[in-house]
């Protein structure tokens, strides 16, 4: 594969083979199950030397620090139990998702997609594995950057290593609400701010912020403000 590059980050896993890439200025050798990461618009080729397998995945993330370009292994150094950080079966579940396409597959591949960029982050930045804690906010930061998407609580749960209901107890513990109650003020505060802000319709802002219909848009709005969303829009322009 010739020099090419992309205008998203890029994750190849060689599951099988041994060749060089170069990525950028500089070469590197890899082998079964290195995994090389390549910044967005950094060109990058591909020369095998046995035949090669790869799972390829591209993201985009705004986060920081920046994830650094190069080939690293799966497998820790000096691990006696030769264990391979779970990039390899994160990368299947994406495929997985991606082959079935199930309900809600797009929002499954988001949460996946963080997931790795959080493994990433700890494994290359020096930090160790993920706690439970680290999860546990990992978790908070993804309702508040897609709490206008459909959001999977028991696949966040078990992300963070709980039960539904555990997880539950511990997130009113630490912001004293549950977590469905957390994400429909992050909604309700979104269309309060896109009400008075702009002149999007209200089905536009209903989709906006994640409900799933005009009519429950309209009657939650209603619930938590005590007026309609058009009537709060006109208390706006007095």
């Amino acid at each position: 594969m010739g020099m090419h590059k992309h205008g998203c980050h890029e994750l190849v896993y060689y599951v099988k083979g041994s060749g060089r890439t170069r990525i950028g200025e500089r070469d590197y050798e890899y082998r079964e199950d290195d995994y090389a990461l390549i910044p967005a618009d950094t060109p990058h080729d591909e020369r095998h030397v046995m035949p090669t397998e790869v799972l390829c995945l591209g993201f985009v993330t705004s986060r920081e620090p920046p994830l650094p370009e190069g080939v690293y292994p799966a497998k820790r150094s000096g691990d006696r139990s030769n264990a391979s950080e779970p990039i390899l079966p994160l990368l299947l579940k994406m495929a997985k998702e991606m082959r079935n396409k199930d309900e809600a597959y797009a929002d499954m591949l988001d949460l996946l997609t963080s997931e790795l960029v959080l493994l990433l982050r700890r494994r290359l930045h020096g930090g160790t594995p993920a706690d439970a804690e680290d999860k546990f906010r990992y978790a908070l930061n993804y309702m508040d950057e897609h709490f206008h998407q459909k959001i999977d609580f028991q696949a966040l749960a078990a992300m963070a290593g709980y039960s539904l209901d555990r997880y539950r107890h511990l997130f009113k513990e630490q912001t004293g609400l549950s977590p469905g109650r957390y994400v429909l003020d992050k909604r309700i505060a979104h269309a309060r701010a896109l009400l008075r802000g702009t002149w999007r319709s209200v089905s536009e802002i209903a989709a906006d912020c994640g409900f799933a219909s005009d009519s429950q848009f309209c009657s939650l709005f209603r619930r938590e403000t005590g007026m309609s969303p058009g009537t709060y829009r006109k208390q706006g322009e007095a």
